[in-house]
């Protein structure tokens, strides 16, 4: 693969990937791909699915250069993105360039936002990400302290100390990744942007949002017609409650618990409740994550649910404030 000119490897850059059964995704959108060719490494990241799909991403990845990072069971979404970062620093790169399977970006895009992480390098900086159709499926969001819910930042609100920034793309200095701790591996998929986010402003950093750059995340890719599955629900509602009494003191904790009936609600209704009619269990995985997240263990042990091929990529889709 092409590279950008030497600077004497003090500024090398790395694009992540983690895969979950999504090979023909990373066939179809980083091969050949803009991002893939201004970056110095590109690190592909496979939680396990089958033994096919561990043999296509092989195949895929020595036929294009990659590196790949098998790991040998599914750890969830945090933990990838950490073991792909951790490659990355060992390749000796210090920038990464996150990247969902289903997500493409062009090559200025990518230079507008490496050139907002080399102003500020204790900066957490993400693209706007739109549809396939052009709509915007995120441009910065924030979170409410005091009820546990997120929405869509108005452009006042850009950079204050309440906005995330998506996992589905951001790019960030392995230095300061380090000193933030990186993803918390305990949320296994969903929130743990939320949570990573919060924690970089605690450590003085800014999360910063470049308009002038996109990303293009594809719904048809993820299956966004197939609705919400089980697993997006669940650790939606186990996860906003396990936040909460991570990174809260006890009083937002208990008020995040009052409006969990209707944050479970949402979350299994947000789509359709057609959809919910079909399938009732959704309200169940609702129950089951909610008092998880209120009463489990605040550190997770292994033994990860195995999660069905494309549920995440699937449920993904539908996750923007």
């Amino acid at each position: 693969m092409s590279s950008p000119p030497d600077d004497g490897g003090a500024d090398r850059v790395a694009l992540v990937v983690v895969n979950y059964a999504s090979s023909s995704l990373l066939a179809e959108h980083l091969a050949g791909a803009d991002a893939a060719a201004v970056v110095d490494d590109v690190v592909v990241v496979d939680n396990p699915s089958t033994d096919d799909e561990r043999r296509s991403i092989q195949d895929l990845c020595s036929a294009n250069g990659w590196e790949l990072v098998a790991l040998p069971w599914n750890a969830g979404f945090g933990a990838g993105v950490n073991a792909g970062i951790g490659r990355a620093r060992d390749l000796g790169c210090a920038r990464v360039l996150a990247l969902n399977p289903d997500a493409t970006i062009d090559a200025d895009s990518v230079a507008a936002l490496l050139a907002a992480s080399r102003a500020d390098a204790a900066a957490l900086v993400g693209p706007r990400i739109l549809r396939s159709d052009g709509t915007t499926w995120f441009a910065g969001a924030v979170l409410d302290p005091e009820t546990g819910t997120t929405r869509r930042a108005r452009p006042e609100e850009l950079g204050t100390a309440r906005t995330w920034q998506t996992g589905a793309c951001f790019i960030a200095t392995i230095a300061e990744w380090d000193a933030v701790g990186g993803f918390d591996d305990d949320y296994f998929m969903y929130w743990e942007d939320i949570d990573l986010s919060w924690r970089w402003h605690e450590a003085g950093g800014r999360v910063v949002l470049v308009e002038a750059a996109t990303a293009v995340h594809d719904a048809g890719g993820t299956q966004a017609g197939g609705g919400k599955s089980p697993l997006y629900v669940y650790f939606n509602c186990r996860n906003r409650l396990l936040f909460a009494r991570k990174r809260l003191g006890s009083s937002n904790g208990r008020r995040w618990w009052r409006g969990s009936i209707a944050y479970a609600w949402n979350v299994a209704t947000r789509g359709s409740r057609r959809m919910l009619a079909r399938h009732p269990l959704l309200l169940w995985s609702a129950l089951r994550g909610t008092l998880a997240g209120a009463f489990g263990p605040l550190e997770s042990k292994r033994g990860r649910p195995r999660i069905a091929s494309g549920d995440r990529a699937r449920a993904v889709a539908d996750t923007a404030p």
